[in-house]
């Protein structure tokens, strides 16, 4: 439960809005901005670091966040990563193991730093986390989550249907 009053968490000593969710790490929070389970998709953002080395921040996004989603059905997750500002990757385990709960459904991120696009391709997770430049062109504080989805949506079969 939230309270609005609290400013309970925080990232590196910073205080974050309550509303923002802990999934266990030091240094990284979740907020769930939208899920249409009738349409199978979520909308989550990201805030602080994501550190796979020390602290297997994926791990703990998964069984903590992702994987309650996905028993509910969502197989298409849409996470905005602008405000993951490091990271830190590592082995594609959970990755994997995170597709094949997913099944044919996907992960995409939406603006990541060049630091994190580099780390995904250098660690070979781009096989698990789809991105795309198309992607970073997304106002996607204007849109609606159901305008979104159908964006990103068309992004990513694009290449799919050979288009």
């Amino acid at each position: 439960m939230h309270n609005l009053f609290d400013y309970d968490r925080s990232i590196y000593n910073y205080l974050a809005h309550p509303q923002w969710d802990e999934i266990n790490s030091e240094n990284l929070l979740v907020k769930i901005l939208f899920a249409d389970y009738e349409r199978q998709y979520a909308v989550l953002e990201l805030l602080g670091d994501w550190n796979d080395l020390y602290q297997n921040d994926f791990k703990l996004l998964a069984e903590n966040c992702l994987t309650y989603l996905v028993d509910e059905g969502i197989n298409q997750i849409i996470l905005i990563v602008e405000n993951v500002f490091n990271t830190y990757l590592g082995e594609d385990d959970y990755y994997e193991a995170m597709q094949d709960e997913l099944g044919d459904g996907w992960i995409c991120l939406l603006r990541p730093r060049e630091q994190m696009k580099m780390e995904i391709e250098q660690y070979g997770i781009d096989r698990y986390l789809f991105w795309s430049p198309a992607l970073d062109e997304i106002r996607w504080r204007k849109l609606k989550p159901l305008q979104l989805f159908e964006i990103v949506h068309a992004v990513i079969t694009r290449p799919l249907l050979g288009k």
